[in-house]
């Protein structure tokens, strides 16, 4: 008899697509027996119930599509951040969206008028240690050049090993500050500008040409004097943040028949630190 029932109770089921309610109605038995008996039967459509949150988790998606991070989306949609990310766990989120944009460009903003304040006090401080830094050092006397050259080529100078003798000045830097601070030292031992030789180190992506008129005028050198530059091979892999407009790359001041002069740049560094 039971399983006559079972079998009547699953055909009522798919046709004509009964409800428990009826079906517990129609043979009088308890939810426990019936769902036994309909194991493995889906309910009909009809009788399912529609999800109230599908709306939400559609919108969810939507705004997901458009760059909204979980947390915007929990906010927005009033659901816990473990629902939102179940929600949209599948669609990653795009950096380059506008709604990242509007976010970035929102925290800078945000982010300068809480830092304002702060940062004009900080610029004001200092300019006055750098105006006190001018007092201190006045106008360099040559033997302040001498020794800050010194120290300078010491640092960012090509040097002799025991290996490799190179008794002569050549110095390469991307701070033409530092240069123009050099070529200073370089006045006082008796070395002018239209004696020395010149070449600029760069990358190939870079305009070579452009980048020697730059230091040319920035350094005011006989551009007639600038050898053919060094091109140094560009690395896709390589992260560069020396790049555009502003990019010159390096110089290179080599110093002709400067042996003694190097000799006198390793004495003075030897004087100095002995001091120590």
């Amino acid at each position: 008899m039971a399983d006559s029932r079972k079998d009547e109770a699953r055909r009522l089921r798919v046709d004509p697509g009964l409800s428990l309610a009826q079906l517990m109605k129609h043979f009088g038995v308890g939810s426990a027996t019936l769902t036994d008996w309909l194991r493995g039967i889906a309910p009909p459509e009809w009788t399912r119930r529609p999800n109230a949150k599908d709306d939400i988790r559609e919108r969810a998606v939507e705004l997901r599509s458009q760059g909204w991070s979980v947390n915007d989306l929990a906010v927005e949609l009033g659901v816990a951040k473990s629902t939102a990310y179940a929600w949209v766990k599948h669609i990653p989120l795009d950096p380059d969206s506008e709604r990242a944009r509007q976010k970035q460009d929102h925290a800078a903003v945000m982010a300068a008028g809480r830092w304002e304040d702060k940062n004009a006090e900080r610029d004001r401080l200092r300019e006055e240690v750098h105006d006190a830094a001018a007092v201190a050092v006045g106008d360099p006397s040559e033997r302040d050049l001498l020794l800050v050259g010194a120290a300078i080529y010491w640092c960012e100078g090509a040097k002799s090993k025991p290996w490799r003798r190179l008794d002569r000045l050549t110095i390469i830097n991307s701070d033409p500050g530092l240069l123009r601070l050099f070529l200073r030292f370089l006045a006082v031992c008796g070395r002018e500008r239209d004696t020395m030789r010149y070449r600029v180190h760069i990358h190939e992506t870079a305009d070579a040409e452009a980048a020697a008129e730059w230091w040319a005028r920035e350094l005011d050198l006989p551009r007639d004097l600038f050898q053919r530059p060094t091109i140094k091979r560009h690395v896709p892999a390589t992260r560069r943040l020396n790049t555009g407009v502003d990019y010159h790359g390096c110089l290179v001041i080599a110093v002709p028949r400067s042996r003694d002069l190097y000799w006198r740049v390793e004495g003075l560094m030897a004087a100095l630190t002995r001091l120590g």
